[in-house]
């Protein structure tokens, strides 16, 4: 038999089946946080759609149209390090604990979200 009729027999057998067409392509898509976008300004709603942590402090921005980006601008500091306070395992840098209170008292994030806080 012709390559390309056993081939085609292969498709049709699995279309008919129900079963998903084999890939050979890898799979790239990353899982993103499931946050309430409907109040959200357009740049929150992008950063939260985008973002892939699911860091319960970070969701709590989110739900109150802060982005990292925004934090980072009000807080004075720079973006890559607001990141890392959410970040897990080693591209993690401890909060201040200032800074860790002052987010508590305007956001009500808990000190209990971050994985450390500098003294």
């Amino acid at each position: 038999m012709d390559a390309e009729y056993i081939g085609a027999l292969e498709l049709a057998l699995t279309l008919l089946s129900g079963k998903q067409l084999p890939t050979t392509e890898k799979h790239r898509s990353v899982p993103v946080m499931d946050v309430n976008t409907e109040r959200m300004s357009v740049i929150t709603r992008r950063a939260a759609t985008r973002a892939t942590r699911e860091h319960a402090g970070l969701r709590k921005l989110y739900e109150q149209d802060v982005s990292q980006s925004s934090l980072a601008r009000e807080l004075g500091e720079t973006r890559s390090r607001v990141v890392s306070w959410f970040a897990e395992g080693p591209g993690n840098r401890p909060i201040p604990r200032k800074t860790a209170e002052r987010i508590r008292d305007k956001y009500g994030l808990p000190l209990s979200v971050w994985a450390r806080i500098a003294e």
